[in-house]
């Protein structure tokens, strides 16, 4: 009797929205955390409570991308498996080490901002996190870069894309996380604290402006990188275009990066001593914006990248 072979092949692409979520969250969370070791590395902590939210809002923002990659993956608890292994060659492997470690170290380092501990002590603790947050963001950055069967995720401007990505959501965050803190405190209807804060913002308005525009950079390189590849590459692109394309260039790239850019300029354009108000209003917009477009970008690149491909024939 001859055997009876049966294939079980999954419907559908095998990484979902979660795993975006996970990148976007996970991402987000090393921005922050960079974000604040670089804003009190800088400023001598002269932007304490912004210092504060970015540090606290690190470890949640993890966490929850953490959550969402374990509700895809399934069986959490075999994470505890990766540290009776040793695969340095697995980006996985990396993942799981590292991250665990950042959850700890950032959640250590946002308890000292509570505390009355020497400066030091922290500035330390921060640049010690450092080391392990740059990994952990690299892990986020190589997770899709490595897999050679994908061309649409395997190229170099995808992981510069992906961290640069990493920062601009980081800082957007923390400035709408912050904002909301500041509403529930009632100091945005201090006059004097308002402008001091308005004031002490456009240096980090300056920086999240240039990241903006060396993601679009990095966008256009990637996208030639894919257009003038192999004919895998245009193949890729090309299908994951006309599958998924105004989700990337409408929404994460247009409205994402665009759009922030344009309403920013618009800003500094106007005299922005007399318009507080609109100040205010374009950093929470600009901000949720770019909140909005980075996690769609992710999700298109994550699903564009497993749709099928035309199978290649001999005739």
């Amino acid at each position: 009797m001859a055997p009876t072979v049966f294939y079980g092949i999954q419907p559908g692409p095998y990484w979902d929205w979660r795993i975006a979520a996970d990148l976007f969250f996970g991402g987000a969370g090393v921005g922050a955390f960079l974000f604040a070791v670089a804003l009190h590395a800088a400023f001598k902590g002269r932007y304490r409570r912004i210092t504060q939210t970015a540090a606290w809002l690190a470890p949640i923002l993890v966490v929850l991308g953490l959550s969402f990659l374990f509700f895809e993956l399934g069986r959490p608890f075999h994470l505890f498996l990766t540290f009776k292994s040793f695969a340095p060659t697995s980006p996985l492997w990396w993942g799981g080490i590292f991250q665990t470690l950042f959850v700890a170290g950032s959640i250590w380092y946002a308890v000292k901002w509570r505390t009355t501990e020497p400066d030091i002590d922290r500035r330390l603790l921060g640049w010690t996190m450092t080391f392990v947050a740059v990994i952990v963001g690299a892990y986020h950055g190589f997770l899709l870069a490595v897999i050679t069967a994908r061309p649409l995720w395997n190229t170099g401007p995808t992981v510069v894309a992906a961290l640069l990505g990493f920062a601009t959501t980081g800082i957007a965050a923390v400035m709408l996380t912050h904002l909301i803190r500041m509403k529930l405190a009632g100091r945005l209807r201090l006059n004097e604290h308002l402008a001091a804060f308005l004031t002490d913002m456009k240096p980090v308005r300056n920086v999240l402006g240039a990241m903006l525009v060396l993601q679009l950079v990095t966008f256009f390189l990637w996208w030639l990188s894919l257009q003038f590849g192999s004919l895998q590459d245009k193949q890729a692109l090309a299908a994951a275009n006309a599958s998924l394309g105004p989700l990337f260039w409408w929404v994460g790239i247009g409205l994402g990066l665009v759009v922030p850019l344009l309403l920013g300029g618009y800003v500094v354009m106007q005299e922005e001593s007399s318009h507080r108000g609109l100040q205010l209003s374009m950093i929470a917009l600009t901000s949720f914006l770019i909140l909005i477009g980075g996690f769609f970008f992710r999700l298109a690149v994550v699903l564009g990248g497993q749709v099928s491909l035309p199978v290649p024939t001999l005739s």
